[in-house]
């Protein structure tokens, strides 16, 4: 099983201040993962209060799923919840869109969003994972 990781993975500029408490950023990269394999987007910082996650795909190709959720960046806390957003059935083999009815969620130390790819291995995987929220703080 590889870990395949996103070119911009942990190189995302921090703003949580100059325009208020909003957070919004997208999570790119072109993959074309085996099943098993994990693709690491990017991190998200403590203090933020995710409130919506969408995955945007090319065509994987048939019976391609995916999952998408979080993992701690260190082995402790919060843990690992790898279908939080988006569940191992959620089909990927035709081009779309899918909007993650998660509850809202708020983060007191940071995370990496992690796709799980399934299913069948993927023939293409240029995806997007766009994150909105909140920054809250950490308590």
């Amino acid at each position: 099983m590889a870990s395949i990781h996103a070119p911009d993975y942990n190189n995302k500029p921090l703003h949580m201040s100059a325009y208020g408490n909003a957070w919004a950023d997208d999570y790119g990269i072109t993959a074309a993962p085996k099943i098993g394999d994990k693709v690491y987007f990017g991190i998200l910082p403590a203090g933020l209060r995710v409130h919506s996650v969408v995955l945007q795909h090319h065509a994987a190709g048939a019976s391609a799923t995916a999952k998408l959720g979080f993992e701690p960046m260190e082995d402790d806390t919060p843990a690992a919840d790898d279908d939080y957003w988006l569940p191992a059935s959620t089909t990927t083999a035709a081009a779309g869109v899918k909007t993650s009815t998660a509850a809202p969620i708020t983060f007191q130390r940071p995370v990496k969003i992690v796709l799980t790819a399934g299913g069948a291995d993927y023939a293409s995987g240029t995806m997007t994972v766009i994150v909105n929220g909140k920054a809250v703080g950490v308590a």
